[in-house]
């Protein structure tokens, strides 16, 4: 029987869109990016998230933490600590004095809890969770040992970029065609690498985050004191339970009697001899069992019944939207600054929550997390606030071309392909890599890609960068049928 449990908290708040009509797709651009972001909606949401979840909840855990020596961990979002210091500054105050008291543990995310994980390079990924991280220690002096990929999000290239970032520890879902006969309330390690994983009991989880109020559930009303028995009664060395702070007070209003529930549940745990603790202190009490191995084409998360990437790419709607939202990154990336920032917003993970066109079960939850009536309704507005993003990043990025275009790095779809005797052999992806191909291939693929003038027209169309392209194109010129060097240096001679 399990004597030790590890509660995490996930707290988000996304920033949300103003909806659009097509019609007004000129009115939009007129008035610039910030325009694009309905900040009336965000503050009265968020205000209302604050009086009846975030202000009370951490009351009670503040009390639990001084009367039962309760322990957890939580995983805040970049943007809702942000508008967290915004509108309600008073919940920062109660964050940073649980945290000081040593009870709880703070895990590092994704800052915008975004689809980075979902992109197609895990670069974006690593740099918003190294931004969470930064955050974690300016704002609450804590350094997150833990880190977790948006939603639960894993694979087993994942957990190789955590360690190699220096956690010791992540966390995911438990999924049976992952864990087959085994049980998630053990740790695990990662595939390929020493990190540590807690695996989300999601039945034990979704009893409380979906299934507390509704009175049609078999086991309703759920007390604290029969659900602290569930978790002692739970076969393994651990239970891990994890759900949105959101349930205590949001998603289930007060007067279901959650906030109660919060209130006993840790002095039930207790009575029955269950033990809380952070994630951190659970991977070094207890040494794992096996393997966690999820291939990159069979990720996991911890959403829909589905539990993989579906729930934000799987519509023709979604997988649109993220190919054009990669298409911008290769520029917003390269230019930086706000315009880095405006794409950060675009890629909040809720934008593509909306779109999703899934039925049944997992249909109902996203239509009532979404402000929108339709996964069109939400495409549309989506689309018709990045496009003005859109053009811009590319006016910028059109300024300081020579500057910017070494620091393009293109999705799959852009790359520039090296293909010799009808294959592929190489795809470069910036202009360092087409110099780094030039040295390696060989003259004869080289200047095969050069005379055909296949490399004028990628720089050109793709990085926007006409002096360039034409300066390739008279060193082509000049010296036909042996302009290899004369092309490296042209090339090395455009560096910033």
């Amino acid at each position: 029987m399990s004597r030790s449990v590890v509660f995490m908290f996930e707290i988000h708040q996304p920033i949300r869109l103003k909806p659009y009509s097509a019609l007004r797709l000129s009115e939009r651009i007129s008035k610039g990016i910030d325009s694009i972001y309905d900040w009336q909606l965000n503050e009265e949401v968020f205000k209302r998230a604050a009086s009846k979840c975030y202000r009370p909840a951490l009351q009670i855990l503040w009390e639990n933490i001084k009367n039962c020596g309760f322990k957890f961990s939580l995983s805040m979002s970049g943007v809702w600590i942000e508008q967290a210091l915004k509108y309600c500054p008073d919940i920062i105050d109660s964050l940073r004095r649980i945290v000081d008291s040593g009870a709880v543990e703070l895990v590092a995310q994704t800052y915008y809890h975004s689809i980075s994980p979902l992109l197609w390079s895990l670069d974006e990924l690593k740099e918003q969770v190294e931004e969470s991280r930064r955050a974690l220690w300016e704002i609450f002096g804590f350094r997150a040992k833990t880190a977790e990929a948006t939603e639960f999000i894993y694979n087993n290239d994942i957990g190789r970029l955590f360690w190699g970032m220096g956690f010791k520890a992540s966390v995911t879902e438990g999924v049976e065609r992952v864990l087959a006969w085994r049980s998630p309330n053990y740790v695990y390690s990662a595939y390929g690498c020493d990190l540590r994983l807690l695996l989300r009991n999601y039945r034990l989880s979704d009893d409380v985050a979906f299934r507390f109020s509704n009175p049609s559930w078999d086991q309703y009303p759920l007390t604290a004191d029969k659900y602290a028995s569930w978790i002692a009664t739970s076969p393994g060395d651990l239970v891990f339970i994890a759900m949105d702070f959101e349930t205590f007070g949001e998603h289930h209003w007060p007067e279901s009697g959650i906030l109660e529930f919060l209130r006993w549940l840790p002095r039930e745990l207790r009575a029955k001899g269950v033990e809380s603790m952070t994630i951190s202190e659970a991977v070094e009490r207890y040494r794992p069992v096996d393997v966690y191995d999820v291939p990159p084409w069979n990720s996991i998360s911890w959403a829909d019944l589905e539990k993989d990437l579906s729930p934000w790419k799987s519509s023709e709607l979604q997988l649109k939207a993220l190919e054009l939202y990669e298409e911008v990154g290769m520029y917003a990336k390269a230019v930086g600054g706000k315009y880095l920032r405006h794409w950060r917003n675009m890629g909040i993970s809720d934008n593509f929550y909306y779109m999703s066109s899934k039925g049944g079960p997992s249909g109902e939850v996203h239509l009532y997390f979404s402000p929108f009536k339709k996964p069109l309704e939400a495409y549309t507005s989506y689309v018709l606030s990045l496009l003005p993003l859109y053009e811009e990043v590319l006016k910028e990025y059109l300024r300081g071309v020579r500057r910017y275009a070494w620091r393009v790095r293109t999705p799959p779809k852009y790359a520039f392909k090296f293909v010799w005797n009808g294959r592929e052999i190489y795809r470069a992806y910036s202009l360092a890599e087409v110099l780094e191909a030039f040295r390696s291939l060989g003259e004869e693929v080289a200047e095969a890609h050069l005379i055909s003038g296949h490399l004028q027209r990628w720089i050109r169309e793709v990085l926007l960068w006409s002096d360039l392209a034409d300066s390739i194109r008279e060193a082509v010129e000049k010296e036909r049928g042996s302009c290899l060097k004369g092309v490296i240096k042209v090339l090395e001679k455009s560096k910033p």
